[in-house]
């Protein structure tokens, strides 16, 4: 379907259903394109749009507050260092990158050390079993 948009001018509306079944919604002012050259398009770019929403969640791509351009650069460019790094990390090929970060924090927050124990008054159910 074709509608105007008065800031965009033209534009060709496509509605498509992912494999789960749910509606999905593709605006393209490439009016020739067929159908089948704009869902392709749309599906390549699923992995980057992944990719930027791990990195701003795990990495902290999104927390920079730097003034200064060469400040933003370094951030970006560490935040993508890590991302890159957090993978190698895996003790497991299936460990998530979440887990990764969380082993890690805790390694490092911690020291090496390992948790106090529990408190007296931690109830049975709270407290480790090991």
């Amino acid at each position: 379907m074709r509608v105007y948009a008065p800031s965009y001018g033209e534009l060709r509306l496509v509605v498509t259903r992912n494999r789960h079944g749910n509606y999905e919604y593709l605006a393209t002012n490439e009016l020739g394109a067929d159908l089948t050259t704009l869902v392709r398009r749309k599906r390549s770019r699923w992995s980057v749009e992944t990719i930027f929403r791990d990195s701003k969640q795990y990495a902290g791509l999104g927390a920079c507050q730097a003034r200064v351009d060469q400040a933003m650069v370094r951030h970006v460019a560490l935040v993508l260092v890590a991302f890159v790094v957090l993978p190698m990390l895996r003790a497991k090929p299936q460990e998530s990158i979440a887990a990764v970060k969380e082993r890690w924090q805790l390694r490092v927050v911690g020291g090496g050390t390992p948790p106090p124990q529990p408190l007296r008054s931690c109830p049975p159910e709270l407290r480790p079993t090991t």
